[in-house]
């Protein structure tokens, strides 16, 4: 059920059943993907293209339908089971985040008397580009955290991270300063590359019946692309600069089967750390025990 005055979903995106948002303004970008049981109030809610927001996430709670209460959230970002957003005031967040499962964003506290000295505290929250903030974390008002850094599981977020930072505890504080983003050297690429498809491979081969008959990997000397053959089709992998990209070449006429092999391998290297978004939702290959 959605409840908006101005709504903007294209066909791309899906809505799950038993989804409750109810705001002004609601707006998702393409290929974005909202799960079962989300219940999103607040004033205004955009999202840019690739948003994945597994089921029970929350936004909303106390304070979350006045003026200020707005939720931006860029491309490519990943909210996952449980985790709580309150939006009494402004939240942002960049491009390429990842919040875990159970993780809690607040823009306001109080309850006892202020003029008691007890304290309070109101105030948005902002998260930057390529930010990992990982299950059971919680995020406090007036906090932003910079782009390109890393908080441990389970952290409290009281004060600013400077970008570049990896930094956890409760209170969290910054363990290392300028570590992200680190150049990998090429033997370091490849072996990342490899360890990833041999796994990837592993799990096909209990998915998918007689798949190493049919498939085939080959890196270039620079770790810089992965070539994946199936059967009489290939997909060629460009990890050389990003964006990371993904071609698929057919050379008998189209093949389903090769194509649901190849979307198993995009969604498999994304969940990895190696994101690549070629237009389509996110789409692996279910195992046999689901199918009965």
């Amino acid at each position: 059920m959605i409840k908006a005055k101005h709504i903007k979903v294209p066909k791309s995106s899906t809505i799950s059943e038993d989804v409750k948002i109810h705001c002004e303004r609601f707006e998702v970008g393409e290929n974005c993907y909202i799960g079962k049981g989300v219940s999103i109030t607040c004033r205004e809610f955009k999202a840019g293209d690739y948003l994945y927001m597994a089921d029970r996430v929350e936004v909303g709670r106390g304070g979350c339908k006045g003026l200020r209460s707005t939720v931006t959230i860029g491309d490519h970002v990943g909210i996952f089971e449980d985790t709580i957003i309150n939006p009494s005031e402004p939240v942002t967040i960049g491009d390429n985040v990842g919040i875990g499962a159970e993780v809690m964003i607040w823009t306001h506290g109080a309850w006892l008397d202020i003029f008691e000295g007890f304290p309070s505290g109101f105030g948005p929250v902002e998260i930057g580009d390529n930010v990992w903030l990982p299950a059971r974390s919680i995020v406090l008002p007036k906090v932003k955290i910079g782009s390109n850094s890393v908080i441990t599981i389970n952290s409290i977020v009281n004060r600013d991270i400077p970008s570049g930072s990896l930094a956890g505890g409760n209170p969290a504080k910054v363990i290392r300063e300028d570590v992200y983003p680190r150049e990998l050297t090429e033997k370091q690429r490849k072996d990342l590359i490899l360890e990833i498809v041999s796994s990837w491979n592993e799990i096909l081969l209990y998915k998918v019946e007689n798949v190493s008959q049919k498939l085939s990997f080959y890196f270039d000397s620079k770790a810089s692309s992965l070539t994946v053959s199936y059967k009489d089709s290939v997909c060629d992998v460009f990890l050389k600069e990003k964006p990371y990209t993904l071609q698929v070449l057919h050379t008998n006429g189209r093949d389903i089967e090769a194509d649901t092999v190849f979307e198993d391998l995009r969604d498999y290297l994304r969940r990895r750390g190696l994101k690549i978004y070629n237009g389509k939702p996110f789409k692996s290959i279910e195992p046999k025990y689901l199918d009965f």
